[in-house]
C-alpha cells in the first residue's frame, strides 16, 4: 500500500505538468506587434467618424478669422454633403488611421526604452514625454497624407480629381520633398498634443472616477479632457501650419516660383514667421481661429479612443 501511495503521489506533478504543456501548446508570450489589430481597429473608427469636425477645422484654421458656421457653409455650397465623402476623406481616414495607431504603438514602446519598465507603471510626465517623442515616426508617414487631404479640402475651384490626382501634381510640381510641406509645423504640433494626451489622462481619470462611477462614462468625459487639453497646447501650431502648407500649395500652381530646396520642409523659420506675423495682426485669437471645432475633433476622438483601446485590445486578447 505505501508503495501504491509513493507511486500515485510522485506521479502527480508529472500529470500537471503535462496538462500545462497541453494548455500551453501553439501558445506565446504577446509582443508589441499582437497590440497592432486592436489599435489599428479603435484608430479606424475614430477617423471616419470625426472626419467632418476635421473638414471644418482645416478651413478654419487655413483661414484665420473664419468661424465654424462660415467654414461649414461655404463648403456645403461648393461641394454639397457628398463633399464630406469627396473631399480627402480617403486620405484623411488612411493618415488619422495611421497617425493614431502609430501614436498609441510607439507610446509604451518609448516608454520601455527610456525607463525600462512598462508605461502602466510610469507618472503622468513619463508617459507624457514617451508620447511625444513617439510621434517622430508618426509624422514622417503621415505628412504626404496630410498635404494631399488639406490641398483637397481647399479645392474650391475643382482643379484635382482625386487624391491621386493631387500627389501627381505635387510630385510634378515640388519632387517628393513636396509631399513633406510643413513637417516642421506638423511635427511641433503632434509632439504638443500626444504629449499632453498621455501626460493628463490618467490624471482626468482620477479626477473624474471620484465624481462618476460608470467607468464608460469615465473613460468618455476623460478622454474627452485629455483631447481638449492636448488641443489648447498645439492649436496655435496648427493654424500656422496649415497657412503654411496652403501657401506652398498654392505656389505649385505658379511656374515663375522656383522648386524650393530639398530640406525646406524640415526649416522651422517660415512655421515661426507665419506664428509671428498672425499673432501681430490678429493677436491670440488669431493664433487660435478654428480652437472650437478642433475642440469638438481631438476631443471627440480622444473621448473615442480612450473608451476604444482598452476595449479592443480587451475583446482581441481574449479571442
Amino acid at each position: 500500500l505505501k508503495a501504491i501511495a509513493r507511486l500515485i503521489v510522485s506521479s502527480r506533478p508529472t500529470q500537471t505538468l503535462g496538462a500545462m504543456a497541453a494548455n500551453n501548446a501553439g501558445k506565446r508570450k504577446a509582443g508589441s506587434l499582437d497590440t497592432l489589430p486592436p489599435i489599428c481597429g479603435g484608430a479606424l473608427v475614430t477617423s471616419i467618424v470625426m472626419y467632418p469636425a476635421d473638414v471644418v477645422r482645416a478651413i478654419c484654421m487655413s483661414n484665420p478669422g473664419t468661424g465654424a458656421g462660415a467654414a461649414l457653409k461655404g463648403f456645403l455650397e461648393a461641394h454639397g454633403v457628398m463633399g464630406f465623402v469627396k473631399q480627402g476623406l480617403v486620405a484623411e481616414v488612411t493618415r488619422a488611421s495611421i497617425s493614431r495607431a502609430i501614436k498609441f504603438f510607439m507610446q509604451p514602446i518609448v516608454h520601455k526604452g527610456l525607463y525600462g519598465k512598462p508605461e502602466t507603471q510610469g507618472t503622468a510626465v513619463s508617459k507624457g514625454l514617451a508620447g511625444a517623442i513617439g510621434t517622430v515616426p508618426e509624422v514622417i508617414a503621415i505628412s504626404p497624407l496630410e498635404n494631399i487631404k488639406l490641398a483637397a479640402q481647399l479645392d474650391k475651384e475643382g482643379k484635382f480629381s482625386g487624391s491621386a490626382d493631387i500627389a501627381k501634381h505635387i510630385l510634378k510640381t515640388r519632387g517628393f520633398s513636396g509631399l513633406m510641406i510643413g513637417y516642421a509645423g506638423m511635427q511641433v504640433r503632434q509632439c504638443l498634443w500626444t504629449g499632453g494626451f498621455f501626460l493628463t489622462l490618467d490624471v482626468y481619470k482620477s479626477g473624474v472616477a471620484s465624481i462618476v462611477s460608470n467607468k464608460l462614462a469615465q473613460d468618455v468625459l476623460s478622454g474627452f479632457a485629455a483631447g481638449a487639453t492636448g488641443t489648447a497646447l498645439n492649436c496655435w501650431t496648427d493654424v500656422c501650419r496649415s497657412v503654411v502648407q496652403k501657401k506652398a500649395l498654392a505656389d505649385t500652381f505658379d511656374p515663375a516660383i522656383p522648386r524650393p530646396s530639398m530640406l525646406e520642409p524640415l526649416n522651422p523659420g517660415p512655421f515661426f514667421g507665419t506664428a509671428s506675423e498672425i499673432m501681430a495682426q490678429r493677436g491670440i485669437t488669431g493664433l487660435y481661429s478654428g480652437v472650437g471645432p478642433k475642440m469638438v475633433h481631438l476631443g471627440g476622438s480622444g473621448a473615442i479612443l480612450a473608451v476604444l483601446m482598452p476595449r479592443f485590445k480587451t475583446m482581441w486578447f481574449d479571442m
